[in-house]
């Protein structure tokens, strides 16, 4: 049974970014063994031989990770999606109690008026099979392929809201990790095009609140080389790149009060984007931290330290980080990190 909401791509959403095709897309046939007729009418436009207009389409931003899971939502497979053609053939060939990762619906509005949805799989592939391919996409925007940056999300409506200290991580293949307040969601990030309208499709693997907010076919526009927003029917965020990691070094630094010497403020929460967690490391679904000034506190989880806004007592100072199984509070790993007050021109 396919799922008409949500369709499950477990990450791994890893170092994958995408990236943008500059080749001629090409062609692919019709199969009207496939697609049923009236689907056919209401999502393509269909030219006829005196036409040199081509058929509206969707149009996915190749390359691509697809996660398939099985009928009891474990991931059992990892398909690099490179082309329309191999999309479809997958899509031809997972069974019917399985799913895969791509949030549901996929909407759009064609240059004729006429309105795209597509709620499953078995649309999905009829709107591929039925799409002759010729146009190349329109724009892909340099940022999205930035390695080792992050996007960091806030609300213009309410600067302070739910997500406004969150951000995404984008690694190579199209895997993602959404970290917020002290929470690190697994899940994905696939763009493509819907005639000239560019869409970026979220899916974290969380079945709460997170996940709800979060898990939606987005449509997205660029305010500048670093910088774009994205929408849906009930909500709009502006996502914004930082490459400034401070996981670049070895120590995470900050500048030190001017009137304290050696002494600073830190956001510790910036730096769980640098710690090595995968998500086929372990069966867990979201990852929670916690931070300790000892290793024997993070063992016991006792004394814990207010990540957002600590200011060292030593310097450098080594910080122990604890990551927990957000469901079982299985210990995953415990991390050592070190902090620095260093004196910063101004």
């Amino acid at each position: 049974m396919m799922k008409t909401t949500v369709q499950l791509l477990f990450l791994a959403l890893i170092s994958i970014t995408f990236s943008c095709d500059s080749d001629s897309i090409q062609r692919v046939p019709v199969n009207t063994d496939v697609v049923d007729a009236e689907l056919f009418d209401l999502i393509k436009r269909v030219p006829t031989e005196d036409e040199d207009t081509s058929i509206d389409c969707i149009e996915f931003n190749y390359w691509f990770n697809l996660f398939i899971f099985d009928e009891n939502m474990d991931l059992f497979n990892t398909i690099p999606i490179i082309n329309n053609e191999q999309f479809s053939e997958v899509l031809g060939s997972i069974q019917e109690d399985h799913s895969i990762s791509l949030s549901y619906p996929i909407t759009g509005t064609l240059s004729t008026g006429e309105t795209i949805e597509i709620t499953n799989n078995e649309e999905l592939k009829e709107s591929i099979d039925s799409c002759q391919k010729e146009e190349i996409l329109t724009d892909c925007n340099g940022a999205l392929t930035k390695e080792n940056c992050l996007w960091n999300v806030t609300d213009p409506n309410n600067p302070n809201g739910t997500y406004s200290n969150s951000y995404f991580k984008i690694e190579h293949g199209g895997n993602a990790t959404f970290y917020s307040n002290n929470k690190a969601y697994f899940g994905s990030w696939t763009t493509y095009f819907i005639e000239d309208q560019l869409h970026l499709n979220i899916f974290l693997n969380d079945n709460g609140t997170v996940g709800n907010d979060w898990n939606f076919d987005w449509e997205l526009q660029y305010t500048s080389d670093t910088s774009m927003v994205i929408t849906n029917d009930e909500n709009s965020y502006n996502i914004t790149i930082d490459c400034s990691l401070p996981c670049k070094e070895t120590t995470y630094t900050t500048c030190e009060f001017e009137d304290n010497p050696g002494f600073a403020e830190f956001n510790l929460y910036d730096y769980l984007a640098c710690l090595k967690i995968s998500p086929f490391s372990n069966e867990t679904e979201t990852v929670q931290f916690s931070f300790y000034e000892t290793e024997e506190d993070a063992e016991n989880e006792t004394n814990e330290i207010s990540a957002e806004s600590y200011v060292n007592t030593t310097n450098p100072q080594q910080i122990f980080v604890r990551a927990e199984d957000d469901t079982s509070g299985n210990i995953i790993n415990i991390f050592q990190l070190t902090i620095e007050a260093i004196f910063c021109e101004e």
